[in-house]
């Protein structure tokens, strides 16, 4: 049996869930949403959550919100998702970008400190697949600086950093709960906030959205139970691997697996809703246990390969990453990708990439151009047994001894 690059679940029975908000019309608005609200507050360590609409809406609600004087810089680290910085432009300030580290693949806190000056008003620093950037020095050269700190949490509900949760270092924290990340609740996300006054901007800016619907839900609910069905086991072996191995021949379009994002905010709209909250609170249990799961693959994978293989990490012995996915680096990413899947082991490419394109004059980013052709996520999530990750590693040491790498 192939192993697939990653698993989506349906979460938590959602057409029965449905069916029963419906009936109690609770589908819509209703009482979950401030339990969930709550127990996200709770489990980040702050004083508010506020449910948004997308992680990318969080993002541009909170530059809203800081009311941020018009012009001034935002820094945000060169690798990472390109709507970050597009959503910096669009709201009218200048973008600023620092370099990657290697380790973490999170913003260098060296690199900030030499870009960062009086004229900055916002640092949005984001943990990367799950790994907590150095975020702590970063926090400490923006206040040093008068620089509000975001903390891009997107893929990294359940990471800490000497016991504190990512999400809440900075003034704020946005988590995204989309069908692929840590929580899914087909869609939607969190802001995290100790700044109670900020949060009720916030909550202002968030009940302006129009509300969601049947077509909305209906499109959701289909979409998570097609994704839920190629990336089990059976669906992946039975319909998708025969695809990749053989009918497309491993071109790289497919193989990477990720169709680079619009830069937009289309189709991320729509006010959270209490059915989506229902399936958080459903979630929120299993948190711990199934991060503490990823952690054990990743970690028997990584005992395996390093030092052969960088993999993502950090060096800081009490930070605590919860590896939404495993990154390591290869010379030749597309070509160890090809020779994985000839052996029934999946992998992904391109899902965070080098936004140096979107600055206005050049700069030398070197980290963000290698990580961005480097970069490739082995499978490693919590699904696995140790049996299957052993033959993920087993067949990544057969490759690299094939490469000669």
């Amino acid at each position: 049996m192939a192993i697939p690059r990653q698993r989506i679940h349906l979460a938590a029975r959602p057409w029965r869930r449905a069916f029963a908000g419906w009936r109690r019309d609770e589908l819509w608005e209703g009482e979950p949403l401030a339990r969930f609200e709550r127990a996200i507050a709770d489990e980040v360590g702050v004083a508010e959550a506020i449910s948004v609409p997308s992680g990318r809406i969080a993002l541009r609600f909170l530059l809203e919100a800081l009311d941020l004087e018009p012009g001034s810089e935002v820094i945000c680290c060169a690798f990472g998702y390109p709507v970050v910085p597009h959503l910096v432009r669009e709201a009218g300030h200048r973008l600023r970008l620092v370099d990657c580290e290697l380790r973490t693949m999170g913003m260098d806190p060296v690199g900030l400190e030499a870009a960062i000056s009086d004229r900055t008003s916002c640092v949005i620093a984001t943990h990367l697949y799950g790994t907590p950037c150095r975020i702590r020095e970063i926090r400490s050269i923006a206040d040093a600086h008068g620089a509000v700190v975001l903390e891009d949490c997107a893929h990294s509900l359940g990471a800490r950093i000497a016991g504190r949760s990512t999400g809440s270092v900075g003034r704020a924290g946005y988590f995204s709960f989309e069908t692929s990340k840590i929580m899914n609740t087909m869609g939607g996300g969190m802001i995290t906030t100790d700044d109670r006054e900020l949060a009720e901007r916030l909550r202002k800016i968030a009940a302006t959205q129009p509300p969601n619907g049947w077509a909305w839900l209906s499109k959701r609910l289909l979409k998570t139970s097609f994704e839920a069905f190629v990336t089990h086991p059976l669906g992946f072996n039975l319909v998708v691997y025969p695809v990749l191995r053989f009918a497309l021949g491993g071109r790289e379009e497919f193989q990477s697996g990720y169709a680079p994002d619009t830069l937009t905010v289309a189709g991320k709209l729509g006010r959270y809703t209490s059915f989506q909250a229902e399936l958080g609170l459903a979630q929120i249990g299993s948190l711990a246990p199934l991060a503490e799961r990823r952690r054990s693959n990743a970690r028997r994978v990584v005992d395996r390969l390093s030092p052969r293989v960088p993999f993502q990490g950090t060096d800081e012995p009490d930070v605590v990453p919860n590896p939404m996915l495993l990154a390591a680096r290869f010379a030749d990413a597309p070509k160890v990708a090809r020779a994985l899947l000839a052996r029934g082991v999946d992998t992904k490419r391109g899902y965070m990439r080098d936004c140096s394109g979107l600055l206005e004059e050049p700069a030398e980013l070197p980290n963000a151009g290698r990580v961005d052709r480097e970069v490739l996520h082995v499978p490693a999530f919590y699904d696995l047994s140790e049996a299957e990750v052993d033959r993920v590693a087993t067949a990544l040491e057969a490759v690299l001894d094939e490469l000669g790498e």
